[in-house]
């Protein structure tokens, strides 16, 4: 996919999200960057725990008690079945999505793009700090992918409350609910509305 159809594509994600919203919340509700580090942190679990196995393992012959002896290999049965099954759930989650070709990682990275213009998109304007933080998701994404962050979102097209007009100038990309507003060349500053209006009093002076 040329950068120019995936810009086509992703504007065309953004105005039907409304009107398939539960589907795009089934569709976007897990991050793979996200999900493949929790996979490692799994992993490195399975690990310390079938490390502490073999500990146990190596104490079984010190039972001399039938009884304890049976149930102590009970719970080390138990321990490894329990493991493997983790090992096997993220080997079931590799095998579907991580193929051994920069194609699927990049396909993967622009499903997480995807998700991320989503949760912009549907920002409740409670927190502008959110938004601050999820648009430099979004912008380091696309710069592994090779794509420019502000062709992919409008702020106008945020389902929260609108910036007033004169503030858009300043300018001022989001508002929400406290005053606080993103502002910023990157999309990276939060002041309050106040401190906007004073900026712009003494810009005009």
């Amino acid at each position: 996919m040329s950068k120019v159809q995936m810009i086509i594509t992703l504007r065309c994600v953004v105005r039907t999200m409304v009107k398939h919203s539960e589907y795009m919340e089934a569709f976007f509700g897990v991050e793979l960057n996200q999900k493949f580090e929790d996979m490692i942190n799994e992993l490195k679990d399975a690990e310390d725990n079938l490390k502490e196995l073999s500990l146990e393992i190596g104490k079984l012959g010190e039972i001399k008690d039938t009884d304890t002896l049976s149930e102590s290999i009970k719970e080390c049965r138990a321990v490894a079945y329990e493991n493997a099954q983790s090992i096997k759930d993220v080997r079931t989650f590799l095998d579907f999505y991580l193929k051994s070709d920069k194609t699927s990682t990049h396909i993967i990275l622009e499903r997480d793009a995807y998700m991320k213009i989503y949760q912009i998109f549907k920002w409740d304007g409670a927190d502008v700090r959110d938004l601050k933080r999820w648009i430099g998701d979004l912008k380091e994404i696309c710069d592994k992918i090779g794509l420019n962050m502000r062709d992919l979102i409008n702020f106008k097209k945020l389902t929260s409350q609108p910036v007033p007009p004169e503030l858009v100038k300043f300018p001022v990309y989001a508002l929400d609910r406290q005053g606080y507003c993103l502002t910023g060349p990157a999309f990276d500053m939060v002041l309050h509305i106040d401190e906007v209006r004073e900026q712009m009093a003494e810009n005009s002076n």
